[in-house]
């Protein structure tokens, strides 16, 4: 008698746990042309953001060619364009420059973790990738800690930068929409 009265109040709360699990969407993606010079896909759950949303996220000299982000604006993908005019790059020149963004990425932050480091052939084009989860500590604030996905290559002299970021707690959730987009990517 015990073990059907268990049943009975059990059998209710495994519906009700099984039933609030919503499978997770795989995003459509769209293709976006960039400056007339390179196109990828962009998933249909992210937004272009325009001049002024740009520069509330980002500061920098440089206004980026492009950004897209998440529509509740925790992930990011960004295309930039080094200044090549003072600095043109060569095709050759691509692991040295790997080499002089590793630096600059580990001076940016408080503490960085590169996850992967490669060169890789997408397309046709080469680029080096680096993934990392990042660290940025303020005296009497939380630590901020991101994951990120970024692709350089020297294109026609020029180094652009294509950069997926999210906060690390979310890593698991954006990774392979991360991948997705860089493997799209085409000149």
């Amino acid at each position: 008698m015990n073990r059907i009265l268990l049943h009975f109040l059990f059998f209710p709360f495994i519906v009700l746990v099984f039933s609030s699990f919503q499978p997770i969407e795989k995003p459509r993606y769209i293709v976006q042309k960039i400056a007339d010079l390179v196109s990828v896909k962009i998933p249909d759950t992210f937004q272009k953001l325009n001049d002024d949303q740009m520069a509330d996220k980002v500061v920098t000299p440089r206004k980026p060619l492009a950004m897209f982000s998440s529509l509740n604006g925790r992930a990011e993908f960004t295309v930039s364009v080094g200044n090549s005019a003072r600095n043109p790059w060569e095709d050759k020149d691509l692991k040295m420059m790997a080499e002089f963004q590793k630096s600059n990425i580990r001076s940016i932050f408080s503490s960085v973790e590169f996850i992967q480091e490669k060169m890789v052939k997408v397309h046709g084009q080469q680029f080096v990738v680096f993934e990392i989860l990042s660290e940025i500590k303020e005296k009497g604030k939380p630590p901020i800690r991101k994951y990120s996905h970024i692709r350089y290559t020297i294109r026609k002299k020029n180094l652009l930068v294509f950069n997926f970021t999210c906060n690390e707690s979310e890593r698991p959730i954006f990774e392979g929409m991360s991948s997705e987009i860089m493997d799209s990517i085409k000149f």
